[in-house]
């Protein structure tokens, strides 16, 4: 019994100095350097497969047919009609996405754009661990947890499992400026501007923002030149391109394209009738998707204001731009990946405000910023809860099945080769990634009862080839959105006008003339 009660405290002890060692490297200057880009390769490894499992599964979202169709475009001189009335990169003064669509000549689209979002989704992890640690002198513990809750958060995931979004390459380059900023980094500084004003045009608010968070820390020469040029570069955008926020009833492309310049267009609505538009930034999506970005977080950043003030300019526009398409959206266009990605630049400013409210309510220990560990605790719990109930990677999606394929993938891509590469098709949104290389694509409206005889006559004279999936479901409320009633009224309009069934299986079918090949049975 002696011998017994002697080794529990030696065992104590042993377990405390190695904890105590192991906080002591990781706290060490050494560790700070290689352990965030550790993470960050963690956190992109994760991204590109969920996301690369997603394509597999020919569940892209509903801009990867746009951004294809837009690479297959650039390489053929821009023939064709862009898919959703736009092309999603000059609709929104995307500059940065030119080269990337230049790469997709040499590699595979779906590759570029799966490893560009989410590399630079991940680089937003060494810059956070950048300023947590030398600007907020936050430990390792509370570093780590921020880190978590970045990788956690659900409008980053929705925002990774949409094709490309280039708004979010100015999610790390906010991060990495504003750290540069604090520091007078006066040229990296300037560079990470240029880079995000590349990125869309409605960033030029979020640059305000930024510029004036640097001014107000004290770079005022800095902060103000780069909330002038911010500025400047927005209100030329609206001049030119001269946005406006869709009127009519919009398929998931165009809503998807209609997203990308819809923050553009509020600009000019929010001052011309402010109260309007404010209506719809109270309305229920807006304050649902607020929600979400702050609820995990413990709604921690409020404690850090002045930061997490920057972030509602973008916040701002995103949500009211969203609720306005989501009005003329179709019945059956429900992605809110489009949405999420539009709030990821604001992200960056709720981290910063994240990282720098910790502080505030920690305590300093000679070089360091102590926070209770029951805060951190509660707030990897909340970050943890959410990814589980809102991410759409939670493991209650059972995301590892996403990379295989059933019958009824084999029959879409069948029937897509069937389309073959030269004629004009008329599509159904779950095929539209499969048959977007090509210059005139018509998506068809998710909900059959949208399909009325002078759509269809209109379908008709705009589209060789109709390829229709009416095995689709409403995942609102888990049911087919064809019935039988629904198919045979429509095959039976599209017979009027000369088109045949030509392919037939697991509910996906190719319309087209008699003479373009036999009628195949499933």
């Amino acid at each position: 019994m002696t011998a017994t009660r002697a080794a529990g405290p030696s065992l104590r002890r042993r377990w405390q100095r190695f904890v105590l060692r192991t906080q002591g490297r990781l706290d060490g200057a050494n560790a700070d350097r290689f352990v965030p880009w550790l993470l960050a390769l963690a956190v992109f490894a994760w991204y590109v497969a969920v996301e690369a499992a997603a394509v597999r599964s020919l569940d892209g979202g509903s801009g990867l047919g746009p951004w294809l169709q837009a690479a297959w475009r650039r390489e053929h001189g821009g023939a064709g009609q862009p898919l959703g009335g736009q092309d999603p990169a000059t609709a929104s003064w995307s500059l940065v996405s030119e080269p990337i669509l230049a790469l997709t000549r040499v590699i595979p689209a779906e590759a570029v754009f799966t490893i560009v979002q989410a590399g630079a989704l991940a680089l937003g992890v060494v810059a956070l661990w950048r300023l947590a640690r030398e600007e907020a002198h936050l430990r390792v513990g509370a570093t780590w947890v921020v880190i978590t809750a970045y990788a956690l958060a659900p409008a980053l995931h929705r925002t990774n499992l949409s094709a490309f979004h280039p708004e979010a390459i100015a999610l790390p380059a906010l991060l990495w400026a504003y750290l540069h900023g604090r520091r007078g980094h006066a040229w990296r500084f300037g560079l990470l501007v240029l880079l995000i004003l590349s990125c869309r045009a409605d960033l030029g608010l979020s640059v305000v923002a930024l510029g004036i968070l640097i001014a107000v820390g004290g770079r005022r020469r800095l902060g103000i030149a780069a909330a002038a040029v911010g500025g400047a570069w927005s209100l030329l955008a609206m001049v030119v391109i001269d946005p406006s926020l869709p009127d009519g009833a919009l398929t998931p492309s165009s809503e998807f394209v209609a997203r990308s310049a819809g923050p553009l267009a509020v600009i000019p609505e929010l001052l011309g009738d402010p109260l309007a538009q404010l209506r719809d930034l109270v309305a229920e999506p807006a304050v649902l998707f607020l929600v979400v970005v702050l609820a995990p977080l413990l709604f921690l950043p409020l404690v850090s204001p002045r930061n997490m003030a920057a972030a509602l300019p973008c916040l701002a526009l995103a949500m009211i731009a969203d609720t306005a398409v989501q009005r003329v959206a179709q019945r059956g266009v429900v992605d809110l990946s489009p949405a999420a990605a539009h709030v990821a630049p604001a992200m960056a400013f709720v981290f910063i405000a994240l990282v720098f409210a910790l502080e505030r309510v920690g305590e300093v220990s000679v070089t360091r910023v102590n926070v209770d560990h029951r805060l951190l605790l509660a707030l990897l719990f909340g970050a943890t809860l959410f990814f589980l109930t809102a991410a759409p990677t939670s493991p209650y999606r059972q995301p590892w099945n996403w990379g295989s394929r059933d019958a009824v993938d084999g029959a879409r891509l069948e029937a897509a080769a069937l389309v073959g590469e030269e004629r004009s098709v008329a599509v159904s949104p779950s095929t539209t990634a499969q048959v977007a290389l090509r210059p005139h694509v018509l998506e068809l409206p998710v909900d059959p009862e949208d399909l009325t005889p002078l759509r269809i006559l209109d379908i008709v004279e705009s589209a060789d080839v109709v390829l229709l999936d009416t095995s689709i479901r409403n995942p609102a409320i888990d049911a087919p959105f064809w019935t039988e009633e629904d198919r045979a009224r429509v095959l039976d309009w599209f017979a009027r006008y000369g088109l045949g069934p030509i392919y037939d299986e697991q509910g996906i079918l190719v319309l087209a003339e008699a003479q373009d090949g036999g009628t195949a049975s499933g």
